[in-house]
């Protein structure tokens, strides 16, 4: 049985990306065992095998290795991931971006997006759980009934939008929490897809 080295798995597994986001495609085993200087073919397979096993990528029936953020060919867009938006009550928005990631327009659309990782359980009606990406239009006007990412008082929040006599309230998709009712209210954006965490 062949050892595993977990910097291997770990160049490996950012080879594959690398590759996919370079070139819009995946390497062959061949380029992954000339970038890694392996002696065989069986070890890259073996190092493909691993990262498989733990669900970190899959492979189709023709050998073509993908990751969850697979790139394929076509035009994209880079989605920054802004912090952490509060599905319970809300957090102090965080502005740091933590990172980016290139999209497909195909299933995201070209406007500007951004990326939220979602907290608590306010919006599981919706399916929206503790842990998910929130994938965002950036936008600062909603219609009644979408679900937006609302900023009151600098403190973030991911909730349903409704207009009562013109008065915008914010509410949960969840029995156990209440509606925030606010004048202070910013739509930061609309929210589009939900990436699960599981």
């Amino acid at each position: 049985m062949k050892k595993t080295n977990e910097k291997v798995v770990e160049s490996v597994l950012n080879y594959i990306k690398e590759t996919q986001k370079n070139e819009g495609k995946s390497p062959s085993f061949r380029q992954i065992c000339k970038y890694m200087g392996f002696a065989t073919i069986g070890a890259a397979q073996h190092y493909v095998g691993v990262l498989k096993k733990r669900g970190l990528i899959s492979q189709e029936d023709n050998g073509k290795i993908s990751t969850p953020f697979n790139l394929s060919k076509g035009e994209t867009i880079i989605a920054p991931l802004v912090g952490t938006v509060a599905c319970g009550e809300p957090i102090l928005a965080e502005e740091n971006i933590e990172e980016s990631f290139q999209l497909p327009t195909a299933i995201f659309g070209k406007k500007d997006t951004m990326l939220l990782r979602a907290k608590g359980d306010s919006m599981i009606g919706v399916g929206i759980n503790d842990g998910d990406l929130i994938v965002a239009e950036i936008c600062n006007q909603a219609d009644d009934g979408q679900i937006v990412v609302a900023l009151i008082d600098d403190s973030a929040t991911v909730k349903t939008l409704h207009f009562k006599n013109n008065q915008p309230i914010l509410h949960p998709e969840n029995p156990k929490y209440k509606d925030i009712i606010t004048n202070e209210l910013k739509i930061q954006g609309v929210v589009k897809h939900v990436i699960h965490s599981y």
